[in-house]
């Protein structure tokens, strides 16, 4: 079986306008990722951050995916369901040789990879078919080596609600954008909250690749019909660019978010990834 892995990552370029994007095979940009599913599964390590108590990154987790799991009422029957606690602790980004069949949700409090800008808040790395690009298992590590988390809405620290939802986007196949009210733009600033509540660009973006009953645009057929990342940065505008490596054909996407409305908001920026 031929697969690929994109990993988000990123560099520093110019933004430009659009609406929601779509994550593609690498070199392909014609042929779409998308989960052939309509329920996917996370696992999640409620313990592995040091700043947050296991509760409140359950509750930040279900909020998180509640958002793209009812956005979508009425035009997409895709969900995200949390279930529990991982086996392993190992990811697509660390330690992992191949998809495992988990999702997992993991706070590296230690281990931080050294290629990876400490201003990185987190990654989401996906596993996807070349031939067809069916997604088959996304993993999100968290960096808590380098930035202190938070739940707390006065805090002005890196939101874990915040990121997780704009990595969630990115698990389902969604890439960044230019809409500064989009959870999907690479950037945000300290305290930054305005990521939790998914955009029209977002719910378009979830409509569009999972409709309600009906094929993702780009995939062969659907399943289960019914019910069935970005860094710390100081105010510059940037969206995220591919790096190829090679290794089967491995993409690395490096995201680095910049100061979201930092302008307007007063704020220095921050990041979530």
């Amino acid at each position: 079986m031929r697969f690929a892995f994109l990993v988000s990552l990123v560099w520093l370029v110019a933004s430009g306008a659009s609406a929601f994007e779509r994550s593609t095979v690498t070199g392909q940009p014609d042929r779409p990722l998308f989960w052939d599913t309509r329920v996917v599964h996370l696992r999640t390590a409620y313990d592995s951050c040091d700043d947050l108590l296991p509760g409140a990154i359950a509750e930040a987790v279900a909020r998180s995916a509640s958002s793209w799991s009812t956005a979508g009422e009425g035009c997409s029957d895709f969900r995200l369901v949390d279930d529990g606690y991982p086996t392993g602790f190992t990811t697509n980004l660390i330690g992992g040789g191949g998809h495992d069949g988990e999702n997992r949700i993991i706070w590296r409090e230690a281990g931080w990879p050294d290629e990876v800008s400490p201003d990185t808040l987190a990654l989401t790395t996906v596993v996807f078919r070349r031939s067809t690009g069916q997604i088959l298992d996304a993993d999100i590590d968290l960096n808590g080596v380098d930035h202190v988390w938070t739940v707390d809405a006065a805090a002005a620290r890196t939101d874990a609600e915040n990121t997780l939802t704009h990595e969630l986007g990115h698990l389902l196949g969604l890439g960044h954008v230019a809409d500064p009210e989009a959870t999907m733009y690479g950037q945000s600033d300290p305290g930054d909250l305005e990521k939790r509540t998914l955009s029209e660009d977002d719910v378009a973006g979830l409509c569009f690749v999972y409709p309600a009953g009906l094929a993702s645009p780009g995939a062969p057929y659907v399943r289960s019909p019914g019910l069935t990342g970005c860094r710390a940065s100081a105010g510059r505008h940037v969206r995220g660019a591919p790096w190829l490596v090679a290794l089967l054909t491995l993409c690395w996407w490096r995201r680095r978010r910049g100061a979201r409305r930092a302008a307007r908001r007063g704020g220095t920026a921050s990041a979530s990834r």
